[in-house]
């Protein structure tokens, strides 16, 4: 089948988590080195052993990172891929983070639509049984075309009160 890029392992394991976070270098590294059984090589496997070692010394990921490997070449950025670089990375995660404020407030937009539409059918069904019980002799049709039509046309802008003098 061919090698798997970062970007489609990074997808993989991104959807794996909960709240779709970005996996870590060294579980990226980890994941990549790793074959379908789940066997590494005896170099891998140490380096394995010392990330982890490493993180429960209380080293950060990045810090553990750096250790075993050593700083990153200016411009690049590890388990990415070959175009990616830390302002790409840093843009990336803006845009995620405009998209879910987008979501929640279009979120929060639908929920109040749907609580004024509920509390507009009340209106409306208020004002049908006021108008039935003003109005005996007329009918539910007649009722429903008066609002339907109240409904419709524009407030008429001409019949406001007039305050220039």
């Amino acid at each position: 089948m061919g090698p798997v890029s970062f970007e489609l392992v990074r997808a993989e394991l991104r959807a794996k988590k909960e709240g779709n976070e970005d996996p870590s270098q060294s579980e990226m590294f980890v994941v990549t080195h790793t074959n379908k059984k789940g066997e590494t090589d005896s170099g891998t496997q140490e380096t394995i052993d010392h990330l982890q070692n490493l993180k429960q010394a209380g080293y950060s990921d990045d810090e553990a990172l750096q250790t075993v490997f050593g700083k990153e070449r200016h411009g690049r950025v590890r388990f990415y891929g070959r175009s990616v670089t830390k302002s790409s990375l840093k843009k990336d995660k803006q845009i995620r983070q405009m998209q879910q404020q987008h979501a929640e407030v279009v979120s929060t937009m639908e929920k109040n639509q749907n609580n004024l539409t509920s509390k507009l059918d009340g209106l409306t069904s208020l004002i049908k049984t006021v108008l039935q019980q003003v109005n005996p002799g007329m009918s539910a049709e007649q009722v429903q075309v008066m609002i339907e039509a109240a409904q419709q046309s524009p407030p008429d802008a001409s019949s406001a009160p007039n305050d220039a003098r």
